[in-house]
């Protein structure tokens, strides 16, 4: 008898060889697009490279008044790392200041972009020869002191950045605040903040306006201000980093703690001052100028710090450390004069990042209608284009191992307060701290960089940085990435 095999059976045989040839086309454009994506990524970071490397080319001839040889230098070193405009497909686009992006207008910035088409080996079976790819790198020679001047650095504080009671900030150059509090910036009362931009990591309180009208927030560029909270990512200012971070190794050895170093109770010597001593063996009250007369300080370590409580005081050029004791001027009967100095102010024992010894650390305190005019020293003494000495350009620096402030208006606090005419020209720096301008006190720093950890200008005081590169140059100049 004939043996047939069943209809259904042969449809089955049938269904199987197209099935098994479609499920071998999709396993082979899966492996193609795990290879061929694998590809594009490759050429995608090797693309970043380049273009971070040919913005930084550029900005470096930007930085030596090179203007003619920007797109020059940015595209030899694209080249160098193996892209080369016009050839396999590839276009470099070099925009010197840059069309778009945070430094968009930015004439110290140098802007590289690297198109590219990655020819695929696989995907053509879907049709897919080629996938398209876009890098961007922005690098600034003259990095912050060309964008921003103030620097609120708290991360997560209500209130870091505030300006209240009829108190303005005027600032021709950025602001930037780290907080991501959803009211880390606090404009409010009458008071009104201007500047080249604002940029706010987290949110800012809405709803104010000037005396003179118009928004509490007011800038010369841009969207004002630049907000993070509830955007997404990409379109959220990320936190600034300390612009004076590389400086504390160094600057910690400028102080000899040796128990000897200081010279004895309540005189000087060619290394420095001594105020008087609190118990044997230090430490020191701060020494102190109290006279109806003129009085000249030198450069030196002065063991408890310096108070002015009454005269005309000139400090001599040169760096001043305040071992233990800060610095403060009181009383309508001080003036402070000083050219070229910076002021280096640390703890008495070596600071440890913590509250240990806050007893004998103290801070900046000029109040009670005082009244300072000092400066930093210029960078290269006034004749270059950047900083060769650690303090050049910085007038008060805080060693940012000091006790720390654990809110907005707390202790250790650095202040401006009742009254005082403050000119400040170069940089505060008091980056774990609270800096105050208050109770109607002008701090006008014609060259100011203003770098805290909070930030407050309250009761009808008013603060205007009119030049933040200073005399020579800025402290903050440098050649970096950054986007």
């Amino acid at each position: 008898m004939l043996n047939t095999m069943p209809s259904n059976n042969k449809k089955q045989r049938g269904f199987i060889i197209p099935l098994a040839s479609v499920s071998l086309l999709a396993l082979i454009a899966m492996v193609g697009f795990a290879l061929d994506t694998g590809k594009v990524y490759s050429d995608y970071r090797l693309a970043q490279t380049a273009a971070d490397a040919a913005a930084l080319a550029g900005a470096f001839e930007k930085f030596n008044h090179r203007e003619s040889t920007i797109s020059t230098a940015a595209n030899s070193e694209a080249a160098t790392n193996g892209f080369t405009h016009g050839i396999d497909g590839i276009t470099i686009t070099i925009n010197h200041p840059p069309t778009s992006g945070y430094y968009q207008g930015d004439l110290d910035s140098v802007e590289v972009i690297i198109n590219q088409s990655t020819t695929t080996f696989f995907l053509p079976v879907l049709g897919i020869d080629t996938i398209d790819s876009t890098v961007r790198a922005v690098a600034n020679g003259n990095t912050a002191s060309s964008q921003n001047c103030v620097f609120v650095l708290d991360p997560d504080h209500e209130g870091a950045f505030e300006v209240s009671s009829d108190s303005s900030l005027v600032a021709h150059c950025g602001i930037w605040v780290n907080s991501d509090d959803d009211q880390a910036s606090m404009v409010e009362s009458g008071a009104c903040v201007k500047a080249k931009s604002i940029s706010i990591v987290g949110g800012y309180k809405t709803g104010q306006n000037c005396d003179s009208g118009g928004d509490a927030y007011q800038c010369t560029t841009g969207e004002c201000p630049i907000y993070g909270k509830g955007k997404p990512a990409l379109l959220s200012p990320m936190a600034a980093t300390d612009p004076f971070f590389h400086l504390a190794e160094e600057l910690s050895l400028l102080v000899d703690r040796a128990p000897n170093a200081c010279p004895n109770d309540e005189s000087c010597d060619a290394t420095g001052c001594s105020g008087k001593e609190k118990d044997s063996g230090g430490p020191y009250e701060a020494y102190t100028v109290d006279t109806s007369g003129s009085k000249t300080l030198y450069p030196g370590t002065y063991c408890g710090g310096i108070l002015v409580k009454k005269g005309n005081v000139t400090m001599e050029s040169g760096v001043y450390i305040m071992r233990g004791g800060g610095f403060t001027v009181e009383g309508g009967d001080s003036d402070v004069t000083g050219n070229s100095i910076s002021i280096y102010n640390t703890c008495y024992d070596a600071c440890d990042g913590s509250d240990n010894g806050k007893e004998h650390y103290s801070t900046l305190d000029v109040n009670s209608s005082a009244t300072v005019d000092l400066s930093a020293p210029p960078c290269n003494g006034g004749g270059g284009s950047s900083c060769t000495n650690a303090l050049d350009g910085i007038l008060f620096y805080s060693d940012p191992d000091a006790p720390s402030s654990p809110d907005p208006g707390s202790a250790p606090l650095n202040r401006i307060d009742s009254n005082v005419d403050a000119t400040l020209s170069g940089a505060i720096y008091v980056p774990n701290q609270h800096l105050k301008f208050h109770s109607g006190s002008s701090g006008n720093p014609s060259n100011a960089i203003l770098v805290s950890k909070f930030l407050e200008i309250s009761s009808n005081s008013s603060v205007e940085i009119n030049n933040f590169t200073g005399a020579g140059g800025s402290p903050l100049k440098r050649v970096t990435l950054v986007e």
